[in-house]
């Protein structure tokens, strides 16, 4: 019968399907307590308490250990093999319950059977911003999502600052797939790229085309990085994967040398492009702001 989980089996099972190198120097940020206070939806400083009864009952172990940017060593936990075997036990507990879905009453094991994720369908987090931590990482997610576009330079200093406030890269994603699925934002990004697929429809973006997605990206103060990221994405898309592949040797060639040279000849036969779609890939350059 479903019930309430205690925080020591929360912890139980956040920790059930991770593991520490023994010996190691550092641990993954999930294994300290800032990664275990946000899975389990229990603020810091309540946590230690019950890792220490945790402790005391031989269920886990705590060590000291670096993770990614920290300046000193801070408390990382594992299970002993007595609490591997009661989050074991308590997993397939768990995984017996019926729980309400679209289509009616199911098992949990039916939808998830990783603890971790059957810790986060039991106990979402009702607030992104119930942690500060995360708070703080869910508003700049929300800044760099304010385009609809997340960029490579972007995308880098998210995973810095995730790892400077202790977040988990899982958590991270989480937060990356709300805010990106949040239809507020975003909207002159799709409306480039419904332009960009209409443009493709045929295979060829022309002079006019070019034109139309030029000003819509300048009018709708897309920068230059941000729209050369979405029309790549959305070019990746559209070409199968040998015409992605020569797509990008050419791109990085800038299309200056002659098709006729025996190296174009030779990655044109190696991944199967004729004349036709030599042309037809060279008009999509179009699309990229200069």
């Amino acid at each position: 019968m479903r019930r309430q989980l205690t925080v020591q089996e929360r912890v139980l099972l956040h920790l059930h399907d991770r593991y520490m190198i023994e010996n190691a120097w550092d641990a993954p940020i999930e294994h300290s307590q800032s990664g275990v206070s946000n899975a389990v939806g229990v603020h810091r400083r309540h946590l230690p308490r019950t890792m220490r009864r945790l402790e005391d009952s031989n269920l886990i172990t705590i060590e000291l250990r670096h993770v990614a940017n920290t300046k000193r060593k801070v408390q990382v936990y594992s299970l002993t093999d007595k609490g591997q075997k009661m989050a074991s036990d308590l997993l397939k507990s768990i995984l017996i319950w019926e729980v309400e879905t679209d289509n009616g009453c199911v098992l949990l094991s039916s939808i998830y059977t990783r603890s971790s994720d059957i810790l986060e369908y039991l106990y979402p987090p009702t607030n992104m911003y119930e942690s500060p931590s995360i708070g703080r990482l869910a508003e700049l997610v929300k800044v760099a999502y304010e385009d609809g576009i997340l960029t490579t330079a972007e995308e880098r200093l998210l995973e810095t600052a995730a790892q400077e406030l202790h977040v988990d890269r899982e958590t991270l994603e989480r937060i990356k797939e709300r805010i990106s699925n949040d239809k507020s934002n975003g909207l002159e990004s799709r409306l480039i790229r419904t332009a960009l697929m209409t443009a493709l429809a045929d295979g060829y973006i022309d002079k006019n085309e070019e034109k139309i997605l030029r000003r819509i990206a300048v009018e709708s103060g897309i920068d230059h990085e941000a729209y050369s990221t979405l029309v790549e994405r959305t070019l990746s898309e559209c070409l199968s994967l040998e015409e992605r592949a020569y797509f990008g040797a050419m791109e990085a060639l800038n299309w200056s040398t002659d098709e006729s040279h025996s190296f174009i000849q030779d990655l044109r036969t190696a991944l199967g492009i004729d004349s036709e779609q030599h042309d037809r890939l060279s008009t999509l350059t179009r699309a990229k702001l200069n």
